[in-house]
């Protein structure tokens, strides 16, 4: 998918979503406090939280499709992680506010106060808010997996989140009512057990994005596979200081390769760029890759004639470790 493409859809997609939870918001709202209901004040709130993070999300694509140009020589991809992170820290933020206000409403019942029972329409409108934000998060994760966006991919957790949250609200709004009694307090406990659903996938949000923001290495499979494409490329005779990290939607790769010390500089060049081109064919034409090549010198007991040479032809790990200490 074209660069203009990906994000042009990625706004399409966002801006769906956007309409279906302001629409969802107003009428959960307006349920909730007509239908008595402290569950469905809280999956409102929720669902504008959803609202206000889907224009984030839209603002951050916006500046995040940008070209490179001179003040930003790698683009302006972490933008797109920036949002993630802000998307993080949305339902961080909202979750504290629903597990507060369901424990202060749990808590006068306990104190002997009394809750007034939840209406009809506030189930209804738990029932139409599972239905849709399920369907928004299966829309929202396929396109997102399509354009290999974690900002997309958070927004379609906010989605199934408040699907989850919907769904909690439905049952304790639904005992609430046709069982009654103290059976009424299960209304606010929804709320504060679907507080502690939105607040484990904040945090798993907030952490992903923040690593990428800090410049964290790519998970060590991905690693992995880096390394063994560049073992396999011919004319490389080891490699070290592997360094990674992400930005946006591309990764970046920085690696020290060694070669033949007998080939000239033109010809070492090439091995550099065919391993550039091996990494782009895998990782995608906006991957960042800066190969240095080195002479190669082979210890006595190597054996040059191998198929697949490893870092070190007598211990990988001690010989990366030697070429930190001679390069670095």
């Amino acid at each position: 998918m074209e660069y203009e493409e990906r994000f042009e859809q990625a706004v399409r997609v966002t801006g769906v979503g956007l309409f279906v939870n302001l629409g969802l918001t107003i009428f959960k709202l307006f349920a909730g406090v007509l239908g008595n209901s402290a569950a469905m004040v809280a999956d409102a709130v929720h669902s504008l939280s959803d609202f206000l993070t889907d224009i984030v999300v839209i603002f951050g694509f916006k500046i995040a499709r940008k070209p490179v140009d001179e003040s930003h020589n790698y683009g302006h991809g972490k933008i797109e992680t920036l949002s993630a992170s802000l998307v993080g820290l949305m339902l961080l933020v909202v979750a504290g506010q629903i597990l507060l206000y369901g424990l202060r409403k749990t808590l006068l019942f306990v104190e002997g106060g009394t809750l007034e029972q939840p209406a009809l329409i506030a189930l209804y409108a738990a029932l139409l808010s599972v239905i849709s934000k399920e369907l928004m998060y299966h829309y929202t994760i396929l396109q997102a997996r399509k354009i290999n966006s974690m900002a997309l991919t958070a927004n379609a957790w906010h989605h199934r989140s408040d699907a989850f949250s919907s769904l909690c609200t439905l049952a304790g709004i639904g005992a609430a009512i046709f069982l009654g009694g103290k059976w009424v307090v299960l209304d606010p406990l929804m709320a504060v057990f679907l507080s502690f659903i939105i607040l484990k996938v904040a945090l798993k949000i907030f952490h992903s994005s923040l690593n990428e923001l800090i410049e964290a290495s790519l998970d060590e499979e991905t690693e992995g596979e880096i390394r063994q494409i560049i073992r396999k490329t011919e004319g490389v005779k080891a490699l070290s200081n592997v360094k990674t990290r992400r930005i946006g939607n591309n990764i970046a790769v920085d690696v020290r390769i060694k070669v033949d010390n007998a080939l000239d500089v033109g010809e070492a060049n090439r091995i550099s760029i065919h391993v550039e081109h091996n990494l782009k064919k895998a990782f995608g034409p906006y991957t960042y890759v800066l190969v240095k090549a080195e002479p190669y010198e082979r210890e006595p007991g190597g054996n040059p004639e191998d198929g697949q040479i490893p870092e070190h032809p007598i211990n990988p790990e001690k010989h990366e470790i030697c070429l930190r200490k001679q390069t670095d």
